[in-house]
């Protein structure tokens, strides 16, 4: 993966995709869906995620008749593949606060019911059939898994998976292994596991090893291309560049991401601070 394919795609794709988002805010705020609303309006698409946007776009090579499914990943993707790529999307979270939203924004979008459906399903036992899809993707979602869970998704993914079909996944990237506990205040956190202290497992950060072994080597799909991405700036063992923005930057956040965030490298040691994988997987043709 090269540096210029991906900057190159993002250079026209991000701005855009933050007009978009603002756009959906409108809706939002004349049905009286303020805090939702405002959202869009000020943050359309925050920092990562319009890298991993980017990112996925360019590798997932989205196109008119598609079937495109989305495990988990933030629904604004979803909903700009089917009304301007032309996709037929299957969008999923293993919980339902996101249909009755989308549903508006779809309807508002004149987005066709049979070009975005929403609904529920717990990525490590898919209700879909065998290779029901040609393109799926999970953007920061995996690490969320607890125990074997991340793998479990992986295999599914692959089995609705269409002969030739690709499979697009971002993880959180660090040099060793590292999971990361947390207060059980995010909505999904009745679905994780319980650890010391009342707090539940809230992420997996993957190392090089991890990504082979969880991920890559247990789908059974051949690996098509694997990129590393960081912070430009190194700002504390633990500290992210991101973490220092205060919110009054949302609307430059998707600016401050292209300035602040390296190119895709094929080998994260040639990084400063890599945070972020971007997994690529294939699956033979019949």
């Amino acid at each position: 993966m090269t540096c210029a394919v991906i900057r190159g795609v993002g250079a026209g794709i991000g701005f855009r995709l933050q007009a978009y988002g603002m756009r959906l805010g409108v809706p939002l705020l004349r049905r009286r869906r303020l805090g939702r609303g405002l959202r869009y309006l000020v943050v359309p698409v925050n920092y990562w995620r319009s890298l991993e946007y980017r990112l996925a776009l360019d590798a997932g090579r989205f196109g008119p008749g598609d079937r495109v499914l989305d495990v988990g990943s933030p629904k604004l993707l979803s909903l700009w593949i089917a009304e301007r790529l032309g996709s037929d999307v299957v969008a999923t979270d293993i919980e339902s606060y996101f249909i009755d939203e989308y549903e508006l924004l779809r309807r508002t979008r004149r987005v066709p019911a049979e070009r975005l459906r929403l609904e529920v399903e717990d990525g490590r036992k898919l209700s879909y059939e065998d290779g029901a899809f040609d393109k799926v993707y999970s953007l920061s979602v995996l690490e969320h898994i607890p125990d074997e869970g991340d793998t479990e998704c992986v295999r599914e993914l692959a089995r609705v998976l269409a002969p030739g079909g690709l499979c697009v996944l971002t993880v959180p990237f660090w040099p060793t292994s590292r999971i990361d506990w947390r207060d059980p205040d995010f909505y999904w956190s009745g679905a994780s596991v319980d650890g010391e202290g009342g707090r539940v497992f809230y992420q997996r950060r993957y190392s090089a090893v991890d990504l082979h072994e969880r991920l890559i080597e247990p789908s059974g799909l051949r690996l098509a291309r694997l990129g590393f991405v960081g912070d430009r700036f190194s700002v504390g063992a633990n500290r992210e560049l991101c973490e220092l923005l205060p919110p009054v930057t949302g609307p430059l956040q998707p600016a401050l991401a292209r300035l602040l965030t390296t190119g895709p490298a094929e080998d994260w040691h040639t990084l400063r601070k890599p945070l972020c994988a971007l997994v690529v997987l294939e699956k033979p043709g019949s």
